[in-house]
Protein backbone atom coordinates (compact mmCIF):
# COMPACT_ATOMS: atom_id res chain seq x y z
CA UNK A 1 0.00 0.00 0.00
CA UNK A 2 1.23 3.67 -1.18
CA UNK A 3 0.82 6.57 0.84
CA UNK A 4 -0.47 9.33 -1.06
CA UNK A 5 2.17 12.21 -0.60
CA UNK A 6 0.64 15.78 -0.78
CA UNK A 7 2.68 19.02 -2.12
CA UNK A 8 1.80 22.09 -1.61
CA UNK A 9 2.00 24.67 -4.59
CA UNK A 10 3.03 28.14 -3.44
CA UNK A 11 2.26 30.89 -6.10
CA UNK A 12 4.10 34.36 -5.91
CA UNK A 13 2.88 37.28 -7.68
CA UNK A 14 4.63 40.67 -7.96
CA UNK A 15 1.78 43.56 -7.14
CA UNK A 16 0.35 45.44 -10.48
CA UNK A 17 2.51 48.84 -11.64
CA UNK A 18 1.87 51.70 -9.54
CA UNK A 19 2.03 55.40 -10.70
CA UNK A 20 5.63 55.39 -8.88
CA UNK A 21 6.84 52.23 -10.72
CA UNK A 22 5.51 54.33 -13.98
CA UNK A 23 7.53 57.05 -12.47
CA UNK A 24 10.78 55.90 -12.24
CA UNK A 25 10.17 56.75 -8.36
CA UNK A 26 11.52 54.50 -5.87
CA UNK A 27 8.73 52.80 -3.26
CA UNK A 28 10.23 50.29 -0.13
CA UNK A 29 8.14 50.74 2.25
CA UNK A 30 6.47 53.82 0.87
CA UNK A 31 3.00 53.12 -1.65
CA UNK A 32 1.44 54.75 -4.51
CA UNK A 33 -1.99 53.40 -6.27
CA UNK A 34 -1.81 50.96 -8.88
CA UNK A 35 -2.42 52.54 -12.50
CA UNK A 36 -4.67 51.12 -14.65
CA UNK A 37 -2.10 48.89 -16.10
CA UNK A 38 -1.61 47.46 -13.02
CA UNK A 39 -5.30 46.88 -12.33
CA UNK A 40 -5.45 45.14 -15.53
CA UNK A 41 -2.50 42.59 -14.89
CA UNK A 42 -3.89 42.25 -10.80
CA UNK A 43 -7.39 40.67 -13.52
CA UNK A 44 -5.67 38.42 -15.87
CA UNK A 45 -4.75 35.67 -13.27
CA UNK A 46 -6.37 32.59 -13.17
CA UNK A 47 -4.93 30.32 -10.06
CA UNK A 48 -7.65 29.18 -7.72
CA UNK A 49 -6.02 29.27 -4.41
CA UNK A 50 -6.92 27.43 -0.83
CA UNK A 51 -5.44 30.92 1.25
CA UNK A 52 -4.09 34.01 -0.02
CA UNK A 53 -1.41 36.19 1.27
CA UNK A 54 -0.38 39.92 1.20
CA UNK A 55 2.23 42.18 2.15
CA UNK A 56 0.86 44.86 4.44
CA UNK A 57 1.78 47.63 1.64
CA UNK A 58 -1.41 48.97 0.01
CA UNK A 59 -0.27 48.22 -3.77
CA UNK A 60 0.21 44.35 -2.82
CA UNK A 61 -2.73 44.32 -0.88
CA UNK A 62 -5.03 46.26 -3.45
CA UNK A 63 -3.65 43.48 -6.21
CA UNK A 64 -4.32 40.65 -3.93
CA UNK A 65 -7.82 41.92 -3.75
CA UNK A 66 -8.33 42.07 -7.69
CA UNK A 67 -6.78 39.22 -8.09
CA UNK A 68 -9.08 36.94 -5.37
CA UNK A 69 -12.53 38.83 -5.47
CA UNK A 70 -13.63 36.77 -2.77
CA UNK A 71 -11.21 35.44 -0.76
CA UNK A 72 -10.42 36.69 2.70
CA UNK A 73 -6.53 38.18 2.54
CA UNK A 74 -4.21 37.77 4.89
CA UNK A 75 -1.49 40.39 5.20
CA UNK A 76 1.69 39.60 6.59
CA UNK A 77 4.40 42.46 7.21
CA UNK A 78 7.12 39.80 6.55
CA UNK A 79 6.28 40.04 2.78
CA UNK A 80 6.90 43.54 1.87
CA UNK A 81 9.53 44.79 -0.17
CA UNK A 82 13.11 45.75 0.95
CA UNK A 83 13.11 48.83 3.18
CA UNK A 84 14.71 51.82 1.33
CA UNK A 85 15.43 54.15 4.17
CA UNK A 86 16.46 57.72 2.69
CA UNK A 87 16.15 56.39 -0.91
CA UNK A 88 12.21 56.03 -0.67
CA UNK A 89 10.25 58.40 -2.72
CA UNK A 90 13.35 59.40 -4.81
CA UNK A 91 13.35 59.44 -8.57
CA UNK A 92 16.07 56.85 -9.70
CA UNK A 93 17.24 59.24 -12.29
CA UNK A 94 18.59 61.62 -9.25
CA UNK A 95 20.70 58.65 -7.30
CA UNK A 96 23.02 57.81 -10.39
CA UNK A 97 25.81 59.62 -8.61
CA UNK A 98 25.31 57.91 -5.50
CA UNK A 99 27.47 55.17 -5.12
CA UNK A 100 25.87 53.03 -2.74
CA UNK A 101 23.05 52.94 -4.97
CA UNK A 102 25.23 51.93 -7.92
CA UNK A 103 26.91 49.14 -5.68
CA UNK A 104 22.91 48.19 -5.00
CA UNK A 105 22.31 47.71 -8.46
CA UNK A 106 25.23 46.64 -10.08
CA UNK A 107 27.21 44.43 -7.12
CA UNK A 108 24.66 43.52 -4.14
CA UNK A 109 27.50 41.57 -2.70
CA UNK A 110 29.03 44.66 -2.06
CA UNK A 111 26.21 46.86 -0.83
CA UNK A 112 26.64 48.21 2.84
CA UNK A 113 23.40 49.21 4.26
CA UNK A 114 23.16 53.08 5.69
CA UNK A 115 19.31 53.55 6.41
CA UNK A 116 18.17 50.63 4.26
CA UNK A 117 17.17 47.03 4.76
CA UNK A 118 20.20 44.29 3.99
CA UNK A 119 19.67 41.80 1.26
CA UNK A 120 19.50 39.49 3.61
CA UNK A 121 17.51 40.14 6.01
CA UNK A 122 14.54 40.72 3.34
CA UNK A 123 15.85 36.80 2.49
CA UNK A 124 15.61 35.96 6.32
CA UNK A 125 11.97 37.30 6.75
CA UNK A 126 10.71 35.93 3.65
CA UNK A 127 12.18 32.26 4.24
CA UNK A 128 10.60 32.72 7.34
CA UNK A 129 7.50 33.60 6.18
CA UNK A 130 7.40 30.74 3.35
CA UNK A 131 8.85 27.75 5.83
CA UNK A 132 5.83 28.43 8.28
CA UNK A 133 3.77 27.60 5.25
CA UNK A 134 4.93 23.89 5.62
CA UNK A 135 2.53 23.32 8.52
CA UNK A 136 -0.22 25.05 7.02
CA UNK A 137 -3.46 22.78 5.92
CA UNK A 138 -3.96 24.47 2.44
CA UNK A 139 -1.85 23.29 -0.39
CA UNK A 140 -2.61 25.77 -3.05
CA UNK A 141 -1.20 29.19 -1.31
CA UNK A 142 -1.43 32.19 -3.23
CA UNK A 143 1.50 35.62 -2.45
CA UNK A 144 1.59 39.43 -3.25
CA UNK A 145 4.55 40.60 -2.68
CA UNK A 146 7.26 42.57 -4.07
CA UNK A 147 10.07 42.65 -7.01
CA UNK A 148 13.08 42.74 -4.57
CA UNK A 149 11.41 40.99 -1.88
CA UNK A 150 10.69 38.06 -4.59
CA UNK A 151 14.39 37.75 -5.91
CA UNK A 152 15.64 37.78 -2.74
CA UNK A 153 13.76 34.42 -1.96
CA UNK A 154 13.89 33.40 -5.58
CA UNK A 155 17.90 33.72 -5.21
CA UNK A 156 17.72 31.68 -2.12
CA UNK A 157 15.67 28.86 -2.67
CA UNK A 158 18.34 28.24 -5.98
CA UNK A 159 20.90 28.44 -3.36
CA UNK A 160 22.44 31.39 -5.38
CA UNK A 161 25.34 33.50 -3.97
CA UNK A 162 24.40 37.30 -3.52
CA UNK A 163 26.37 38.58 -6.53
CA UNK A 164 23.98 36.56 -8.82
CA UNK A 165 20.85 38.36 -7.29
CA UNK A 166 19.53 40.67 -10.34
CA UNK A 167 20.72 37.07 -12.83
CA UNK A 168 16.77 36.92 -14.06
CA UNK A 169 15.96 40.35 -13.60
CA UNK A 170 12.70 41.62 -11.42
CA UNK A 171 8.83 39.75 -12.15
CA UNK A 172 6.77 42.49 -14.24
CA UNK A 173 3.32 43.75 -12.58
CA UNK A 174 1.38 41.00 -12.11
CA UNK A 175 3.95 38.02 -12.88
CA UNK A 176 4.53 34.72 -10.49
CA UNK A 177 6.78 32.64 -10.32
CA UNK A 178 5.59 28.90 -8.95
CA UNK A 179 7.49 26.80 -6.21
CA UNK A 180 6.30 23.44 -4.75
CA UNK A 181 6.95 21.49 -1.32
CA UNK A 182 7.30 17.98 -2.03
CA UNK A 183 9.62 15.43 -0.47
CA UNK A 184 10.83 18.00 2.39
CA UNK A 185 12.49 21.03 0.00
CA UNK A 186 11.20 23.85 -2.44
CA UNK A 187 11.40 22.54 -5.72
CA UNK A 188 10.97 25.39 -8.71
CA UNK A 189 7.89 25.24 -11.13
CA UNK A 190 7.58 27.65 -13.29
CA UNK A 191 9.04 31.26 -13.07
CA UNK A 192 8.42 34.73 -14.82
CA UNK A 193 4.86 33.97 -16.19
CA UNK A 194 1.02 35.33 -15.91
CA UNK A 195 -1.02 33.18 -14.86
CA UNK A 196 -3.12 32.57 -17.76
CA UNK A 197 -0.06 31.37 -19.74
Amino acid sequence: MFLKVMCKVVKIFRHGETVWNKAGILQGWLDSPLTETGIQQAKIQSFIPDVVYSSDLGRAYETARLMFPGYKIHADSNLREIHLGDWQGKKIVDLGLDRNYQSYLRHPERFTATSQETFQQVTERMLCFLQALIHRPENNIAIISHGVAIACLHSALRHRPLSNLWDEGLLAGGQSITYRFCENHWQLVSSRTYSKN
